[in-house]
């Protein structure tokens, strides 16, 4: 039986004539709320979490679980995590079986031509809900219902949240949940609000900037690939890369004697903070001097380039800047 996951969002109470439910679909967010509500539905029963990878090793693994029950738990949730077409063969069997247990199923995108998928929608007495990919209008809703009672909610604080989160259920939740948080007064402002959601973009960037630095084309193009770049932060994009650079070149300056980068980056001012200086110490083996200088010059003609032609998109000659420096493939003049 087919159930649609917008309806089930409104009255999750509808899966409680379920005993097996599987949950499928490219959206990690929806299918994380779900097992979530269904969870809190059954509060007082036991919660077993399996994956697929343990009913092969044991395949009777989920059997002893069903038989199992706790003298101090007369219900039980078994969720099987990552579920494809193999365990199929191993449902077949408990799905006849009366015992006080709900089990749930959760794996990725499933085909039409699945079989796992076919037998759940087929089957009056099985619920199966497709999770597919939310739109903004969907999201949009959330945030409003999450942030009701807030002051100030406005339309621009929504696209603020929505841009933060890359239009991904799971992030918005995520942040919805950091500002619940941060605002126990329930009053929202724009400029608080940027700095809170903008802490963890920042950190991404740096993250792509030293893989770009590093030289790590496949890492940095995962790490592009899932970020959303803001036209206003342009600059700032190209200063982190700048600042990176120009503390390398202080480190140089100041490795006067040769003595060893270790010992120039535990004096130098201000002082490097302790998570980046495995980072600073490689990157340093990667860059020599003339490098750093040149990369620098590279940079600086990037950024007079774009502030004197307001008709280019400066966007993407900073995404270009990034990947011809992973490649070291840039030029200066």
């Amino acid at each position: 039986m087919i159930l649609k996951s917008f309806e089930i969002e409104k009255n999750i109470k509808n899966v409680l004539n379920y005993k097996f439910i599987l949950i499928y679909g490219e959206n990690i967010g929806l299918k994380e709320d779900l097992k979530n509500k269904i969870i809190k539905l059954d509060d007082k029963s036991e919660i077993i979490n399996l994956y697929q990878e343990d009913l092969i090793k044991n395949k009777d693994i989920i059997l002893d679980e069903v038989k199992n029950i706790s003298l101090f738990t007369q219900k039980k949730i078994i969720i099987v995590n990552q579920v494809t077409e193999k365990i199929l063969s191993s449902l077949e069997d408990l799905i006849e079986r009366q015992e006080n247990v709900r089990i749930l199923l959760v794996g990725d995108l499933l085909e039409k031509k699945s079989k796992l998928r076919n037998f759940f929608e087929k089957k009056t007495n099985l619920a199966v809900i497709p999770c597919y990919s939310d739109n903004e209008i969907t999201l949009k809703k959330i945030i409003l219902q999450e942030l009701q009672g807030f002051k100030n909610l406005n339309s621009n604080i929504i696209n603020m949240i929505l841009t933060y989160s890359n239009l991904d259920r799971k992030k918005i939740t995520n942040n919805l949940e950091k500002i619940k948080l941060f605002y126990e007064k329930k009053v929202l402002t724009e400029d608080s609000l940027d700095i809170l959601l903008n802490s963890d973009r920042n950190e991404i960037f740096e993250n792509i900037r030293d893989a770009a630095l590093n030289g790590d084309k496949v890492g940095l193009n995962k790490l592009l690939s899932n970020f959303n770049f803001a036209n206003e932060d342009t600059y700032l994009y190209l200063n982190m890369i700048n600042f990176r650079l120009i503390k390398l070149l202080d480190i140089y300056k100041q490795n006067v004697d040769d003595q060893g980068f270790e010992i120039t980056i535990s004096k130098i001012k201000p002082p490097i903070f302790w998570k980046d200086k495995p980072i600073i110490i490689k990157l340093l083996k990667k860059w020599d001097k003339q490098r750093v200088i040149g990369a620098l010059k590279y940079l600086g003609n990037t950024e007079k380039k774009i502030k004197n032609n307001s008709a280019l998109n400066s966007l993407t000659i900073v995404k270009n800047s990034i990947t011809n420096i992973c490649s070291n493939s840039w030029t200066y003049f």
